[in-house]
């Protein structure tokens, strides 16, 4: 089925990802395990990845998952954030355009974070900027702190965004914020 993600064997000794294409065939496999090189370090596909597969949507049809993500070729290629870790922004993945082209290069999750610019901010910003946490985005959006203006006097919503009338299904631990800011303080590795 389209969009389907299954385990694949990059290698004898590393393990990945393959995702079900448009065309119903599975791709090359990729996110391909790789030893750690510094095993004291926040793992990012041990521990941060799964903290966005279940407290941001991005492992099912939630708020950061593909389909909610479009890249646009006329702003950089920014657009809402997809976490899924895979890589992805060639296609829309959802609505009329399903499918085509948007003329931007497919990025792993770890190269978005690192690549492209929030779309609610200026075009210098970072998601995450290794050893800084004042200039990641994404340590601004998980503490609401240093949030872009999205229009004149409001705010963007912190993240996960507070829900009093309608509870939100994805909740972010104090452990899982603090583990995600230790992974930027400790240099953001693609571990």
């Amino acid at each position: 089925m389209p969009g389907e993600i299954v385990a694949c064997d990059c290698s004898a000794t590393s393990s990945g990802t393959t995702t079900c294409g448009a065309d119903a065939t599975f791709g090359a496999c990729g996110q391909c395990s790789i030893p750690d090189p510094d095993p004291q370090k926040v793992n990012f596909q041990a521990q941060i990845v799964p903290i966005f597969n279940r407290s941001c949507g991005a492992g099912d049809i939630g708020c950061h998952a593909r389909n909610q993500y479009a890249a646009n070729n006329s702003m950089d290629c920014r657009g809402w954030l997809t976490l899924e870790n895979a890589s992805l922004g060639s296609i829309f993945y959802s609505g009329p355009s399903v499918g085509q082209s948007t003329g931007c290069p497919d990025k792993t999750l770890y190269e978005r974070l690192m690549a492209i610019a929030p779309w609610q901010c200026a075009s210098t910003t970072s998601y995450v900027k290794p050893n800084n946490l004042g200039a990641s985005y994404i340590v601004n959006k998980i503490t609401a702190t240093g949030l872009c203006e999205v229009e004149p006097g409001k705010l963007s919503d912190s993240m996960p965004p507070p829900q009093p009338d309608n509870p939100n299904p994805y909740t972010l631990s104090t452990a899982d914020r603090d583990l995600i800011k230790q992974w930027v303080s400790e240099g953001a590795l693609d571990n």
